[in-house]
């Protein structure tokens, strides 16, 4: 009988290990399958069925019923319904019958070879395991442990594997100790018969990538973008750098404040030396930016061919091609050009016609503008595309909308706000008590009604009208009743004349002025010079 304790505690180490828990059962149905098929024949249908909860394993034997045993032409494909209702009654002909296959009787020898080929089984699985594992993680820096160091290789622990770094893909001639915790790249994972083929490497330029990924912030939530990386491991590197904001400087984003950002990375690196350089989108404004430390006065660019000819500042030819050519290689490799360098009287001798950097500058100006131009247009098209493919129903559009109401407004309903405007009254705000009066006492009241901005003549006409109304025909009015008329009119409605006075003149002085007023000729016309409107204006 089978113990199902261990049975379970085997299969979760394996698990453990990064085999499934279903790709072993499996591997243990086949294990059983091939030894039933070679006790008997290969062409032998078999079923097993393995149950860890219950600890068992069960096999089965797939025969055809047919209708007697006359019919039968092969005992390991076929019998005879007789024989096959003693083990299943409801069984028909030409169904199939699962006949249980005791596996107790196993000998030593069937056990090995199941044994045998159980391991086969899993180490298979294990290798697929282990190339998922690392097949996702092509392309990234991972950390691996020194297990055995080497004259031409270091054997290193990366967890689940064990692969080697060649000497060549090692930084310049840096060394390790056993047990030292490294940084490596994997630069590429490939399955093979005996097992997957991780290859990994410190020189490659992709390595040199994601070290500025891991230490620059800029460049890894994607305000910076690296357009290309060339390197010479343990001597010079130079990586493009490319943003599409004008207040981000890349170059200075990658530096970082007092060169702290690629101190960080130059540590992980040795000697090798790193120059950042701005990615444009002429040639050759690029190829220009790629040569440098040296002075580039000017480039010519055969785009068709990609061939260049760079035009350096006199005995700067050097600078350009770098110690051992590595900065002109470099400078190769990033760009994809051929590059030809000349000194400034080299080529006006040989007449090279070459652009200026204020040229290709504005070159390059142009088409990052026109690029711009060319995605904000894609994107508009692939929005309109998107609305049109996903939404049955019409649009939400607000412009459609903004008519629909105003429409609305104008036919049928009045805008109403929330908090009501109180209308401008031109006039007093007589108006209400007269209103009031009115429908109490229904009584005559014709108020002088005094305008915000009045004129004096209007005003003094207005009085002069009032007067001839109320004044009788056979009696005149003194001068001085006039006045005291003009001045109840024009006073507020509300106001009250005060009780206690003391007089200005006398009953007698009061009744010489009467008859002076009498004898003399009033003259309507005396305030006719400031009846003017330009008399009142101030400036």
């Amino acid at each position: 009988m089978l113990d199902t304790k261990k049975f379970l505690q085997a299969i979760e180490e394996l698990e453990n290990g990064g085999i499934a828990h279903e790709v072993t059962i499996q591997a243990v149905k086949e294990a059983f399958e091939s030894i039933l098929r070679k006790k008997n024949f290969e062409d032998t249908r078999v079923q097993v069925d393995v149950l860890p909860e219950k600890g068992e394993i069960n096999a089965y034997e797939i025969l055809k019923v047919v209708e007697n045993d006359d019919a039968v032409e092969d005992d390991a494909l076929e019998i005879g319904l007789e024989e096959a209702r003693e083990i299943d009654p409801n069984v028909q002909v030409g169904d199939d019958l699962k006949k249980l296959w005791p596996i107790d009787d196993f000998t030593k020898q069937d056990a090995l070879k199941f044994k045998s080929i159980l391991k086969q089984k899993i180490k298979e699985a294990e290798k697929a395991a282990i190339y998922a594992t690392y097949a996702s993680k092509e392309g990234e820096l991972i950390s691996g442990v020194v297990e055995k160091i080497e004259p031409n290789y270091t054997i290193v622990n990366i967890g689940k594997a064990t692969v080697i770094l060649p000497k060549t893909h090692k930084i310049d001639d840096e060394k390790f100790e056993i047990g030292q915790t490294i940084r490596v790249y994997i630069s590429k994972v490939e399955a093979a018969g005996n097992g997957p083929q991780i290859k990994i490497s410190r020189s490659d330029a992709g390595f040199l990538k994601r070290l500025f990924e891991e230490e620059i912030p800029e460049i890894y939530d994607g305000t910076v973008v690296i357009k290309g990386v060339s390197r010479r491991a343990g001597e010079r590197s130079k990586v493009a750098v490319y943003c599409s904001d004008p207040n981000v400087d890349p170059i200075g984003a990658c530096i970082g404040q007092g060169g702290t950002k690629i101190q960080k990375i130059c540590s992980q690196l040795g000697k090798e030396k790193i120059d950042i350089v701005q990615y444009h989108e002429y040639p050759g404004a690029y190829i220009a930016e790629a040569i440098k430390p040296a002075e580039v006065l000017g480039v010519h660019v055969d785009e068709e061919n990609k061939t260049s000819v760079v035009v350096v500042k006199n005995d700067d030819l050097r600078v350009a091609i770098g110690r051992k050519g590595v900065n002109a290689a470099l400078a190769v490799e990033l760009t994809k050009y051929k590059i030809d360098i000349k000194e400034l009287d080299e080529a006006l001798k040989e007449q090279i016609d070459y652009e200026s950097l204020d040229l290709m500058n504005a070159k390059d100006k142009a088409l990052e503008f026109a690029k711009k131009n060319e995605e904000l247009k894609l994107s508009r098209i692939q929005k309109e595309e998107n609305k049109v493919d996903t939404i049955e129903e019409p649009l939400y559009d607000e412009d459609m909308d903004e008519v629909e109401v105003n429409d609305e407004v104008n036919e049928e309903t009045p805008i109403v706000t929330e908090t009501p405007v109180a209308p401008v009254v031109e006039e007093t705000p007589v108006v209400e008590e007269e209103e009031k009066v009115e429908e109490e006492e229904k009584v005559e009241y014709n108020p002088v009604r005094m305008q915000p901005k009045f004129n004096l003549a209007d005003l003094e006409k207005q009085i002069e009208d009032e007067k001839k109304k109320a004044q009788a025909p056979s009696k005149k009015k003194s001068y001085k009743k006039e006045e005291e008329e003009k001045k109840e009119e024009t006073s507020p409605v509300h106001h009250t004349e005060p009780k206690n006075y003391m007089p200005i003149y006398s009953e007698e002085e009061e009744e010489e002025f009467e008859e002076e007023d009498e004898t003399n000729d009033y003259d309507d016309n005396r305030f006719e010079e400031f009846d003017d409107d330009s008399y009142y204006d101030v400036d």
